[in-house]
């Protein structure tokens, strides 16, 4: 797989730092990244020295990821930054001026679910792939689970959710499709899809799309709230990574992170990799980078 060769890994310089560290560790032994970067950001204190309080961080990032990355193939670059700034500014804008194709970060699920958590701002506004870690999982990928509405934006999913699993050997992909409207479901811009009829639509769905000869078993679950099924299947098949994309075919498709993507992220206690979509990468990346379209258009998002 080609797309995740740079990558991101966000450090809170917490205990939860170590959990990510291995889990990084893994995905460079797959052999797809070329390149990772582990950040801290430091919170900007006026005219206060902060050269101490640098220093110290870069010597614990360094010395974790030194400890993890023991077996990791030499052909893997590993660079430590500390920075200082708004949170999510300045990893956003740290991960443009690097060309970032993944961001990896820990999650804590959150009781109850808010709307203000760090890993949905992130997922939402971010110009790459976000892959978040919630605390305590174990690094491996021996079964993926990908939520499907058969769109473009899911195709994408498909593809990089077989492409990880050929890399980790993994046992097998659980494509999931969750329906509901007994009569029939409509999508923008899409034919509708007859109830009774989906497994049909995934059909013709997958047959383009090269899944490398990894083993897929679709499943197709009713259900009112797509969110909450994605979490139980996941439990009930013990999948060790969900693989979504950030939006697909609904009525809310302005926004840059689907309603159900966003409700599995709030709540995740299985790894998600939250995938943009292939053509959007570049557009993202240049809204990032001008700030005169940044501070004319605000008001708008």
């Amino acid at each position: 797989m080609e797309r995740f060769r740079h990558v991101l890994v966000a450090l809170t310089r917490t205990n939860r730092d170590a959990g990510l560290i291995r889990y990084a560790a893994m995905l460079a032994r797959l052999d797809t990244a070329v390149e990772i970067r582990f950040v801290h950001i430091l919170p900007q204190r006026g005219s206060q020295d902060e050269r101490p309080q640098h220093d110290e961080s870069l010597a614990y990032i360094e010395g974790q990821v030194a400890e993890s990355f023991l077996n990791v193939p030499r052909s893997v670059k590993t660079y430590c930054d500390v920075l200082k700034g708004p949170l999510v500014d300045r990893l956003l804008s740290f991960a443009a001026e690097q060309e970032v194709d993944l961001i990896m970060m820990g999650h804590q699920p959150e009781h109850p679910p808010g709307r203000g958590s760090l890993v949905r701002r992130l997922s939402m506004k971010a110009p790459c792939s976000v892959w978040i870690v919630p605390d305590g999982v174990s690094p491996r990928l021996k079964k993926i689970l990908i939520p499907l509405d058969f769109s473009d934006h899911s195709a994408d999913a498909m593809v990089v959710a077989t492409s990880m699993a050929q890399l980790a050997s993994a046992d097998e992909c659980l494509p999931l499709h969750v329906y509901f409207n007994e009569a029939v479901l409509t999508y923008e811009e899409d034919d509708p899809i007859v109830y009774g009829q989906e497994e049909d639509a995934y059909r013709k769905f997958v047959a383009p799309i090269d899944c490398r000869k990894v083993k897929t078993r679709p499943l197709f679950v009713e259900a009112a709230n797509v969110a909450q099924a994605i979490h139980r299947v996941a439990q009930e098949e013990s999948v060790d990574l969900k693989v979504m994309s950030t939006r697909g075919r609904s009525q809310s498709s302005a926004i840059l992170l689907g309603s159900v993507t966003e409700g599995v992220i709030i709540e995740a206690r299985t790894p998600v990799l939250v995938v943009k979509h292939f053509g959007a990468r570049l557009g993202l990346l240049q809204l990032l980078l001008d700030r005169t379209f940044r501070r004319k258009s605000s008001p708008h998002f």
